[in-house]
């Protein structure tokens, strides 16, 4: 039976973009700043799950996913309760994270709203990241450390 891992590949890529100067300038010119939380999402996690991970940190945050495709990192920059926006219709309760950044790729802001949330909020997706991953840490097998 293999061991669980304490990092996924998403985390480890993250990291990767994060501690590069050239990974930190991209985002930057995209809005992100140093200690801005990411949330990491599984691609087919829902928008209404995620975004209750979102509003639990001090927003504004980055949402970090993989292509489902191609493994290629997918950020979104997301920024909830925006009295300012025009109050838009609920997305779909089984609309994903991969959907919503599909949606987002095809404008330069997107307003969006979830059934819980009373405030629109505004996403921009940032173009797919094409990261391997070098170095960092290893994943750790915890296997060996509950066999004692």
């Amino acid at each position: 039976m293999s061991g669980q891992f304490m990092r996924s590949k998403t985390a480890e890529l993250v990291s990767e973009v994060i501690g590069s100067r050239q990974g930190r300038a991209q985002l930057s010119s995209h809005g992100w700043v140093q200690g801005m939380p990411i949330v990491i999402a599984q691609p087919e996690e829902t928008v209404n799950d995620v975004m209750s991970l979102v509003a639990a940190h001090q927003p504004p945050a980055l949402i970090a996913t993989l292509d489902p495709a191609n493994n290629d990192l997918w950020f979104l920059y997301v920024s909830i309760g925006c009295t300012a926006l025009q109050v838009v219709d609920p997305l779909e309760s089984h609309t994903t994270v991969s959907q919503l950044y599909k949606t987002a790729m095809g404008s330069s802001f997107l307003t969006f709203r979830i059934a819980q949330m009373a405030t629109s909020s505004m996403v921009h997706a940032i173009e797919p990241q094409h990261v391997q991953h070098y170095a960092g840490y290893p994943p750790i097998d915890t296997s060996a450390a509950s066999g004692r």
